[in-house]
């Protein structure tokens, strides 16, 4: 399975969703506010195979997950399946419906695959990703390559009592659509998705190339042809989020104005990405 793949529909997706991933942004300093509790910190380790290394237990609760990589880069996702759904049926379905636009397949991963979250990291740079997870049995994966090894590991025992972090929250509404507000964001600190939409999704938040505005970027969905009109070098992204369910993430951006979209595919719609579909809009690094 490669959930940030499924954005190679195109020659000019990829570039975008390139861009987006080696611009992947983590690591940045911040202390909880007053009022929070912090999470307790789980090592989470990605060789060069893609082999996710992590303890095989963790509590219950808000824990922050802290990734490293010996990777160029690395993208870490935690997902749960349904009862009765094993690893080779979503790996397959995951091959044929987000790689293969499969839909029967991508249908069949929908309806089974809870997706939680995930973030990126760099050789360089470790990636923070805060999670709040009930007890039961996940998985962690490296989803930049297709057929990475899925790591197994159960939450149990007594809660952490910990609190999401503050900071700014980006939100996926309606089922395909991103809420209006904020319309600007801190150029750090943690950034919260949440999703409350009906169908999965995941951000990429590129930023928009000097002289471009959403106009640019509008021309370019529709078009299909040409350059992205954004920056490769400065970007992030999300792991995906399954309807109803929360994250967080550490962050790092310079100022300027940024696309936030999502590339998932929509089933209903034979696959198209759900960025085709209008799920775009511009939000400011200040």
């Amino acid at each position: 399975m490669s959930i940030h793949r499924i954005a190679t529909l195109g020659a000019s997706i990829t570039v975008l969703t390139a861009g987006a991933l080696t611009g992947s942004t983590v690591g940045a300093t911040g202390q909880p506010a007053p009022s929070e509790r912090a999470a307790t910190m789980v090592q989470v380790s990605i060789d060069r195979a893609s082999t996710v290394t992590m303890p095989s237990v963790v509590a219950p609760g808000v824990t922050t997950y802290k990734i490293s990589t010996t990777k160029r880069r690395a993208a870490f996702q935690v997902l749960s399946l349904a009862t009765g759904y094993s690893v080779d049926q979503a790996m397959a379905d995951g091959n044929q419906g987000l790689e293969k636009n499969n839909i029967k397949a991508l249908k069949r991963f929908e309806a089974n695959v809870t997706l939680l979250g995930g973030t990126g990291a760099t050789r360089d740079k470790a990636g923070k990703l805060v999670l709040d997870l009930e007890p039961g049995t996940y998985y962690g994966l490296e989803t930049n390559r297709f057929g990475a090894p899925w790591t197994p590991f159960t939450v149990a025992g007594v809660d952490t009592g910990a609190t999401m972090p503050s900071g700014a929250t980006l939100k996926a509404v309606d089922s395909t659509k991103w809420a209006k507000e904020p319309a600007s964001i801190p150029r750090s600190g943690w950034l919260r998705f949440k999703n409350r939409a009906d169908q999965n999704h995941f951000i990429i938040l590129a930023k928009l190339a000097r002289g471009k505005t959403i106009d640019d970027f509008d021309d370019f969905i529709k078009d299909e042809s040409g350059p992205p009109p954004i920056d490769p070098r400065f970007g992030l992204d999300s792991g995906a989020l399954s309807p109803g369910h929360d994250m967080a993430m550490k962050y790092r951006l310079p100022k300027g104005n940024y696309v936030l979209t999502c590339f998932w595919p929509d089933a209903s719609m034979k696959g198209m990405p759900h960025a085709f579909m209008g799920m775009y809009r511009v939000v400011t690094v200040r």
